[in-house]
């Protein structure tokens, strides 16, 4: 802190925003932008455009211009002094002149690299001590999303280098120090998710001999765990392993205790779910934090889809120096996914393959870039589309498997996956195949809680698409079976899913809207709830958020057979903005990708035919009389709940394409 010392002004980011002065605190300026606009520009490098700024900051602002000079006026006070101007403004550019001041979070990032290498206990201390919280804590800017994305990315870097500090002082400190203990407890705050950390504070307590604090972390650890959806066998395992070697000196290996004390057959066969390790990815030196941190990102976003059990991250890095064969053996995992990350400009690129662990057979491999201009961007996205893309290929290789097996012999998890193969051909033979299969699942196991969610979209697909006539007793059924899945598992998101769109169907739009937010809070990177919510919202009076929605669907999962849902909702979205010919273009492609859905190639002719692009409207005009000769407008209005703006544009292209009332 030498440096601190010799300098009057120091500005705090990491905890809520203080700027020093002579050792006081200052007043802070009440306005949210005006602080975030500090921070930013505290952290940034070089100078940042004004037009950077403004798009940052002011996306619909009348003169985001004059915002800007004014957010300046309020910083200037804080920071510029008598004899030392440091807030730096010219027609074109804005920086801080940070020589003289000092940054906590810039200290902090220049001091890790040497600090964890070779540092003493004291110095690391000096280092821990700069966190007082997250990066610019308890601030938020709802209305400047690219903001709200760089403070995430910041409070996530600056939360890795805390969770390294303490990591590294609990491998130096004595093993049974009461320093070492809280150490231990403030990393599992940090990474609530991390074994290792768990792992080892039962070990502190053990060797100290206090055994009831002991279980009592271990009865927290598993159930934080179990909470969050995240497969807690091994780390009970390791558990049961330290309770039997307290007496030995020896620290205990964590992938020894795995692969011993794993129980064999925990779970009953009816709730199988296959299990994915994913290996941290390699790099080149300078990017193995990066790569670390997607990593870490991918392990916790997949466990938030609780599609499959996935081997958490302290055991994950603990194998990441094994084959896969080998390290998927110790942990009885079906699936290993590894990669390798490498930078490209501004941008990053990941291989990432998906492996048999028990051939060496590669399932599915396939890279993912990402440019962003701000480097913080760059990781959560690729994150979320490395999680998808994993996700969506492992489901087709359980339908695929369980299309091998006998119906009699299949069991939950299977029967669940050849329901999903019969539901998605979009057919009545299909759904009722479907909901036999879902029924099943429930049968082998009344706790699994996406066979209930499974029905709940057979009775949605019913009263939607293939038996209208029957709505009246479809939607309560959507809606029973779409509860029963949140009863089998409160945070699961598919359950959520089922319950907003099967209040969609029962014209309940809040309620609809509040769940489909549910699912997307519980997993981000849920593709078929963006989706699910952007097709809500495109109808029920909120174009702008359906396209944003849409768009996030897009990017999580581009290749999704129901992108032609996407386009539907695009196609809404443009028209209700009076955008008509972009409205047509994407009607074109829901008719080119809608297979059998009638309501789709109804919206892309009366679309088509809204936009004078009457040949191509009357194409798809035939292609619903093949599908269903008796439709009509009624049946489209009803099944779709659009406010009268569209209801009139549509019953006007109805008149032209000759679509009877």
């Amino acid at each position: 802190m030498e440096m601190a010392s010799q300098l009057t002004d120091r500005v705090l980011l990491l905890g809520p925003l203080q700027v020093i002065h002579n050792g006081a605190p200052l007043s802070q300026p009440p306005s949210r932008k005006v602080r975030a606009l500090l921070g930013y520009l505290a952290m940034s490098p070089r100078p940042v455009t004004r037009e950077k700024l403004c798009e940052l900051f002011w996306d619909v602002a009348d003169d985001p211009r004059s915002e800007l000079r004014w957010c300046l006026s309020k910083l200037r006070p804080l920071l510029d002094r008598p004899t030392k101007k440091r807030i730096i403004a010219d027609r074109k550019q804005v920086w801080i002149d940070a020589g003289s001041l000092d940054v906590d979070a810039q200290s902090v990032t220049l001091r890790m690299r040497k600090t964890l290498a070779d540092a003493s206990p004291g110095e690391l201390r000096s280092v821990l001590a700069l966190f007082r919280g997250d990066f610019l804590e308890g601030l938020s800017l709802v209305g400047a999303p690219p903001i709200e994305n760089w403070l995430a990315g910041q409070r996530h870097r600056f939360g890795q280098m805390r969770q390294q500090l303490l990591e590294r002082l609990s491998s130096v400190l004595p093993p049974e120090s009461d320093d070492r203990i809280e150490f231990l407890r403030e990393c599992i705050e940090v990474a609530p998710f991390d074994e290792a950390a768990h792992l080892e504070l039962v070990r502190a307590l053990l060797r100290r001999g206090l055994y009831a604090e002991a279980q009592r972390q271990i009865n927290l650890s598993v159930t934080s765990l179990r909470t969050e959806g995240i497969d807690p066998e091994t780390l009970e395992a390791a558990f049961a392993a330290a309770r039997r070697l307290t007496s030995k000196p020896d620290v205990v290996s964590l992938i020894v205790t795995a692969h011993f004390d794993a129980p064999s057959s925990s779970s009953p066969a009816g709730s199988r779910r296959s299990t994915v390790l994913l290996l941290p990815f390699t790099a080149a030196p300078e990017s193995v934090a990066d790569a670390d941190s997607i990593s870490s990102d991918i392990i916790f976003g997949f466990a938030k889809l609780r599609s499959f059990s996935v081997i958490a991250r302290g055991t994950a890095f603990s194998l990441r120096t094994l084959h896969p064969g080998a390290a998927a053996a110790l942990v009885n995992a079906d699936y290993v996914v590894s990669g390798h990350l490498r930078r490209e400009g501004k941008g990053y690129v990941v291989l990432v393959e998906l492996i048999d662990p028990k051939s060496d057979r590669l399932f599915w491999v396939d890279e993912f870039k990402c440019n962003a201009d701000e480097s913080f961007a760059a990781p959560p996205l690729l994150a979320a589309r490395i999680i998808t893309g994993l996700d969506a290929e492992i489901h087709v290789i359980e339908r695929n498997r369980a299309l091998l097996i006998p119906p009699a012999s299949l069991d939950a998890w299977q029967a669940y996956h050849r329901g999903l193969t019969s539901m998605s051909r979009f057919t009545s033979d299909g759904n009722r195949e479907a909901q036999h299969f879902f029924n099943r699942a429930v049968a082998r196991d009344p706790t699994f809680s996406r066979s209930y969610a499974g029905l709940s979209f057979t009775h949605f697909h019913n009263a939607f698409h293939l038996n209208v006539r029957e709505s009246k007793r479809e939607i309560p059924l959507a809606l029973e079976t779409a509860e029963q899945a949140l009863l089998a598992d409160p945070s699961d998101p598919a359950a959520h899913c089922a319950i907003g769109r099967a209040k969609w169907l029962a014209y309940s739009h809040e309620g609809a809207v509040d769940g489909l937010n549910r699912s997307i809070d519980l997993s981000p990177n849920y593709a078929f709830a963006h989706y699910s919510l952007a097709f809500v919202q495109c109808q029920t009076g909120a174009p702008e958020s359906a396209i944003a929605a849409a768009d996030t669907a897009a990017r999580l999962s581009p290749l999704d057979p129901m992108m032609f849902g996407t386009h539907r909702v695009r196609t809404f979205a443009l028209l209700r903005l009076g955008k008509v010919q972009e409205a047509a273009q994407c009607a074109k492609l829901v008719g080119l990708n809608a297979g059998d859905h009638v309501h789709a190639h109804a919206v892309s002719a009366l679309t088509l035919a809204a936009a004078g692009r009457l040949d191509e409207a009357r194409a798809e005009r035939r292609r619903i009389s093949d599908l269903r000769p008796d439709y009509n407008f009624r049946q489209f209005k009803e099944v779709l709940h659009m406010l009268d703006d569209l209801t009139d544009i549509y019953r006007s292209a109805a008149k032209l394409l000759e679509i009877p009332e």
